[in-house]
């Protein structure tokens, strides 16, 4: 059961003359809105939301412009405060999101609404309105009102590669650490100072200036391997340094907790602070431990027991040896596309990463229950003896390079190998597209549960993009042959 709603009277868009570029990007708006309009994703989804209830109708365009926020946020890979002011100053994303009114004056998101705006909805409704949006492709009589033509997508064959969704964080040196706890502890102490509680210490200041300079002296001292005992001399004063700072921040904690309502702050706000001095302390002990290790010890420590940030969760070393950085920090993310370049399936790690053989028993599975999988194409880290015989067993053709090279010449005398992994290698650039197209170089958000809203949201964002791409080189073609 769909709610209807009454739409407000729009203004209509204005034309403007001159730049391709402008003309094109209006085009691309306007065939994912009609997407989003014709396919009544949106409508069902919305009405989901309120879970069809009549009396929460006035809730309806308050979510739509919330949804159409979220993917012109992916589109523009803007910030909350720069897409605030670019809605304020442009008509046409006024007209996307469903603000531009007739009389009185627009109402615009602010920063603080377009940040919100992106966790309204879970992960598992983000997921369906991605699922519906595919499915409605390859409905046969919805083919040429979406995309103008009578050729449905085709969600047969699928391609697949995996990457790393990189964290925003810098390289784990335990000094750095060091120096990044001791930031963080002294900057929120001189925030509650500032509000008038204050308990006897150093001046804040000199407490930073001092570890900085050990930081640097030890950077520099890594640098000449004969340095080992400057190094572990350097190390223990960061060591002494940083529990100096971690016992002011103890003090100011226990300080803060029973006296907040002297600061003018909510408890909210105190607890805000509290909880920021915390996360730090409670990680120096096994900063320390680590480091000594390394250092002192000179032994190597496991990639599990690391701490690669104090401030973000769930991040992994991963080990890809790719050209441009061998060792990436983040997560890993499994990613298939069919042959159009619409993405069907997805994982986004958060735990530990899995390998990709057992990604591809899960994604065969998952998109064989789905849409029906005749055949998959992917590299050789997929390849595995267990995987050919569940393929095998599920009819679906293997594609998959093969890791022994003697296998590889015998498969490659099949020409629908042949061509698939010849197709396979676009994967790689539809990848690329994503990550610098959707979500950027590295997510800059904190929290895995975060980034998997930017990593939802820019899946939703692309397919769309891809879509309305399709559909506007099919209704060019539709003109030139009539």
């Amino acid at each position: 059961m769909n709610i209807a709603f009454q739409q407000s009277l729009r203004q209509e868009v204005p034309t403007v003359y001159g730049p391709i570029e402008y003309r094109r990007f209006r085009e691309q708006l306007e065939n994912i809105n009609r997407l989003l309009e014709d396919s009544k994703i949106e409508d069902n989804f919305l009405s989901s939301t309120i879970e069809y209830d009549e009396n929460r109708c006035h809730e309806l365009p308050r979510l739509k412009t919330a949804l159409r926020t979220n993917i012109l946020r992916s589109l523009l890979k803007n910030s909350c405060r720069g897409l605030s002011c670019d809605i304020a100053c442009n008509q046409l994303y006024q007209w996307f999101i469903a603000v531009d009114k007739f009389g009185g004056g627009v109402r615009v998101p602010s920063k603080s609404e377009i940040d919100r705006f992106e966790k309204i909805w879970d992960t598992t409704q983000i997921e369906a309105i991605i699922h519906n949006l595919n499915i409605a492709l390859i409905s046969p009589e919805k083919s040429m009102e979406l995309y103008f033509s009578e050729d449905i997508f085709d969600f047969k064959t699928f391609y697949a590669d995996t990457t790393c969704i990189k964290s925003n964080i810098h390289a784990p040196v335990d000094w750095l650490l060091f120096r990044d706890a001791t930031r963080t502890i002294v900057k929120a102490i001189k925030l509650i100072r500032g509000r008038g509680l204050i308990s006897r210490m150093p001046d804040p200041n000199s407490l930073l200036k001092n570890m900085n300079k050990l930081t640097i002296a030890m950077t520099q001292a890594s640098k000449v391997r004969a340095n080992k005992k400057k190094k572990k001399k350097i190390f223990r004063k960061l060591k002494k340094s940083l529990k100096i700072v971690e016992g002011h921040g103890i003090r100011y904690v226990q300080l803060l907790h029973t006296r907040w309502n002297e600061t003018g702050w909510s408890e909210k706000e105190a607890n805000l602070v509290i909880n920021r001095i915390t996360n730090i302390t409670n990680q120096v002990d096994d900063a320390i431990k680590i480091a000594h290790t390394r250092i002192i010890s000179e032994k190597k420590v496991k990639n599990e027991e690391k701490i690669l940030s104090l401030y973000e969760d769930n991040v992994h070393i991963l080990n890809r040896g790719k050209f441009g950085g061998a060792i990436e920090y983040g997560n890993n993310f499994y990613l298939a596309e069919q042959v159009n370049g619409v993405i069907a399936d997805w994982d986004f790690m958060k735990g530990k990463p899995k390998s990709d053989t057992k990604i591809l028993q899960e994604s065969v599975k998952v998109i064989n229950a789905r849409y029906g999988l005749d055949a998959i194409a992917t590299d050789r880290g997929f390849s595995s003896k267990t995987n050919d015989k569940l393929l095998e067993k599920k009819g679906i053709f293997n594609a998959t390079c093969p890791r022994n090279v003697k296998m590889l010449k015998i498969k490659m005398n099949n020409k629908k190998f042949r061509k698939m992994q010849t197709r396979r290698a676009q994967t790689e650039a539809r990848i690329g597209i994503y990550k610098g197209k959707f979500i950027g170089a590295k997510i800059l958000r904190k929290g895995s549960y975060n980034r998997e809203f930017k990593v939802l949201w820019g899946i939703l964002t692309h397919n769309l993009w891809v879509v309305a791409r399709k559909a506007i080189d099919n209704l060019e073609a539709n003109k030139t042959t009539s």
